[in-house]
């Protein structure tokens, strides 16, 4: 039997914040999208006071947030200049990849047991919807789907502790994909999703976690850790809020 609570949270994860709205989850939601499709990229200073107009909340909540984000290492604040989407050097990305071989090889084993043929089709379904993305060439949004898919799986584990550990490697794994050549790497990685739902279907439990540390030993060799990638783009643009009309 499928459990009602499967994709749940991370569908939710995905709503939208409109300009007024206050709730800090939502904020940190809209925060949370924006990183992980690669709208918001690293090394982007995020002004507490411009920021708080952009989106109409105080300034408490906007500090209260890059506070939350700095813990999750996807902010960093810098004396006497302000806070900054992080940009992960080399060291980090190593570290981050070497966190998720060890958590999602543990998630794997406990999807193994859990996964039932709704939730088989729920991931079947995030592989198509990113081969599609690809095929049309929106690959921001491939790259973004495929996060999502791993978010799925963790979600299917039923350990939440894990699952929130999941979605914030994620993110920071974006910073990492954003600011380091991968092109060549890119084409291939839904496949392994493919083969990985294969082996968990068969109860290949030991196979299923050895192909998702070679796709994120894969996804981390296929990054140039010695080339960054700078780029900016209007706050409003990341964020998909009508343009400032100027002032008369």
């Amino acid at each position: 039997m499928a459990r009602k609570g499967t994709g749940k949270t991370i569908e939710n994860a995905q709503d939208k914040l409109t300009p007024g709205a206050t709730h800090a989850k939502s904020l940190y939601r809209t925060f949370i999208d924006a990183i992980v499709d690669q709208r918001l990229l690293p090394g982007t200073r995020l002004n507490e006071l411009a920021m708080s107009k952009l989106f109409d909340v105080s300034r408490r909540e906007m500090g209260h947030l890059f506070t939350r984000l700095e813990c999750e290492g996807l902010v960093v604040s810098i004396q006497n200049r302000g806070a900054f989407v992080a940009s992960p050097d080399a060291l980090e990305a190593r570290a981050i990849f070497g966190a998720r071989k060890s958590i999602e090889a543990g998630i794997v084993e406990l999807a193994a047991t859990r996964a039932s043929g709704a939730d088989f089709k729920v991931l079947e379904k995030s592989i198509a919807d990113e081969d599609a993305l690809r095929r049309a060439g929106r690959m921001r949004e491939a790259i973004k789907e495929s996060g999502r898919f791993h978010l799925l799986l963790a979600d299917i584990a039923g350990n939440a502790i894990l699952a929130d550990l999941v979605k914030q490697l994620v993110a920071r794994t974006s910073l990492v994909t954003s600011l380091y050549d991968n092109a060549s790497g890119m084409s291939c990685w839904h496949d392994d999703h493919g083969k990985l739902i294969g082996h968990l279907r068969a109860r290949r439990t030991k196979r299923a976690i050895d192909i998702m540390r070679q796709h994120l030993d894969d996804l981390e060799a296929s990054l140039d850790l010695s080339v960054k990638i700078g780029s900016k783009a209007d706050l409003r643009t990341i964020f998909g809020l009508p343009s400032e009309q100027p002032k008369k």
